[in-house]
């Protein structure tokens, strides 16, 4: 190593001073120093010739200086740092003595060295042109033939980048600390025998057991694959080829009988220098409560199943038994239609030599006869008229009703309905002016079937209509709408909420009332009355009060021919 002795007139800076520096531009280096009286004596020159057989690093920046903080000896580079510190002017040409100048603050380094009789290392940070360097400065002693120390050399090498790629690693790894502490997964690291080298504290938490104890383990020592929700377990043929996995199932068993469901997923390492497989890193996802979601909806799966099956095998008799009672209620028609057919042809016969010995055809009779011929013919006539009405519910239900669809005047319906119950209107004294309707409307129905509607509801009319009461009908046409309403009304007994719901179905009467009954009745006139009107594309509707009366309004299709909106009453 060349030996450099030569020093500036003013100051020698101290490279190994004060830690920190801060703001300070001449940092550590930049210590005071204090002017000496010459001490260039044969013992510097020992100490100089010791230190030209140091080994020393010449691109670092050095210096030799005696325990008493007297600088001996510095290098270019050193001058060259301390030029950039701005604390050094050299002057060309102009040499100085070593030994001529003292830096006090070399002493607490110096102590350091002679206490620990070793190398001391320390880190000085300096500002240069505004910016932080970081020197690792080394102080060596230095000894004599005896062993004995006699000064100290030292270097100082710039490891900023160093220093700032540590912190820099430093923080990456206490940034992944913090995503590791705040996910709800945990991290894992095998080595090349898949042997658990680290676990996140993630795992801690979610297992309930120290990380310590799996540590050094193998993952089927304390868990297992499964198939995952799809089914897949290729985990483990993954592992033998080195390859990538994702989201295999990996179960653990918890001291308690619980198990914990886990999705692995991880990817191989391998040394860059030799290709060497080295282990795996992987992350764990908790997904135990997405496998019993799983697990209960498929116990409500196969629940549903099993209802469906069940619900199957009931449509399959439901459907056994619609036919079973399709093809009863075909046979009860028939059957019903031919006994109506059956029992029509005596009854006219009786009924018909029942009015004949009335108007005594066949010669006079006497009173008692004549009595019992009326109730004969009363009779026939009530029993026609249930068979009639069997008969006609026997042919809706079984959908043989065969309607011939007119255009028909409203006022001619509603004659000839009022014509069929005027003499039993008349026999009750009931006021049946309102039933003298005048309208030009024309609906499009069945002439036969409409005035059987009609005829009933006046009959019912009537017939619930105590002495002196009235019975009388409104016409009123919706062109738009193309429907004629046509109500029949009476002050009769009325019907309550409670029977208003139910008098449209079969055989139900109103017996609430002790007028009520009195009354001779199927209960199939309303029904088939609704019936028939829907089969014509209209409806029945029911408004009544008890004690007050009822109305029932009959919708019917509008003839084309009916030309404005118009009210009849």
């Amino acid at each position: 190593m060349k030996l450099e002795n030569q020093l500036e007139d003013q100051k020698v800076v101290d490279l190994a001073g004060r830690r920190g520096g801060g703001d300070n531009a001449e940092g550590t280096f930049g210590a005071s120093i204090s002017r000496a009286e010459p001490r260039f004596t044969p013992a510097n020159e020992q100490v100089l010739g010791l230190v030209a057989r140091i080994l020393v690093d010449e691109s670092l920046p050095f210096y030799v200086c005696s325990l008493d903080g007297t600088v001996m000896h510095v290098n270019d580079h050193y001058r060259t740092l301390d030029k950039a510190l701005g604390d050094i002017t050299l002057a060309p040409g102009e040499a100085a003595l070593a030994g001529r100048f003292m830096v006090p603050s070399l002493k607490p380094v110096i102590d350091d060295v002679l206490a620990s009789d070793t190398t001391v290392r320390a880190e000085e940070i300096v500002r240069i042109g505004g910016h932080e360097r970081i020197f690792l400065g080394r102080h060596t002693p230095v000894r004599n033939e005896r062993g004995d120390v006699v000064a100290v050399a030292g270097t100082y090498e710039d490891v900023t980048a160093q220093v700032r790629g540590i912190e820099e690693a430093n923080r990456t790894q206490a940034r992944f600390q913090d995503f590791a502490r705040a996910s709800s997964d945990w991290f894992f690291e095998c080595d090349a025998d898949l042997r658990i080298r680290s676990l996140s504290d993630r795992f801690t938490a979610i297992v309930g057991q120290p990380a310590s104890l799996f540590i050094g383990s193998r993952f089927e020592q304390f868990g297992r694959f499964e198939p995952n929700l799809e089914g897949k377990l290729d985990g483990a043929q993954a592992i033998r080829s080195r390859k990538p996995f994702r989201e295999q199932l990996f179960v653990i068993s918890e001291p308690s009988g619980e198990e914990l469901k886990f999705h692995l997923s991880a990817v191989p390492v391998f040394d860059r220098q030799s290709g060497d497989f080295r282990g795996y890193r992987g992350v764990g996802m908790d997904v135990t409560g997405r496998y019993k979601q799983a697990a209960e909806a498929d116990h409500i799966r196969h629940n549903l199943e099993t209802l469906l099956k069940e619900l199957t095998r009931k449509n399959m008799a439901l459907d056994e038994a619609t036919v079973q009672a399709t093809s009863a209620l075909r046979a009860k028609n028939e059957f019903l239609a031919a006994m109506s057919h059956e029992l029509r042809t005596p009854l006219n016969a009786i009924i018909g030599f029942a009015e004949a010995f009335e108007h005594e055809t066949f010669g006079s009779l006497d009173k008692s006869y004549m009595s019992y011929a009326t109730d004969i013919r009363k009779s026939g006539q009530h029993l026609l008229g249930l068979i009639n009405d069997i008969l006609d519910v026997a042919v809706i239900e079984s959908g043989g009703l065969s309607l011939s669809i007119d255009e028909l005047p409203v006022e001619q319906i509603m004659r000839k309905a009022v014509q069929m119950n005027k003499d039993a209107a008349a026999k009750k004294k009931l006021d049946i002016s309102g039933l003298d309707v005048t309208t030009d409307a024309l609906v499009q129905v069945d002439d036969r079937r409409t005035t059987q509607i009609f005829v009933n509801l006046l009959s019912n009319a009537v017939k619930f209509t105590p002495e002196g009461g009235k019975v009388g009908a409104e016409v009123s046409v919706n062109a738009s709408a193309g429907k004629v309403s046509i109500t029949v009304w009476d002050t009769g007994i009325g019907i309550s909420e409670e029977h208003a719901e139910h008098v449209f179905e079969k055989f139900h009467q109103v017996t609430e009332h002790i007028y009520s009954r009195s009354q001779e009745g199927t209960g199939l006139g309303l029904h088939i009355s609704r019936e028939l009107a829907r089969k014509m594309g209209g409806d029945i509707a029911l408004q009544s009060v008890v004690g007050e009366g009822s109305r029932f309004t009959v919708t019917l299709p509008l003839a084309d021919g009916t030309e404005k909106e118009t009210d009849f009453i």
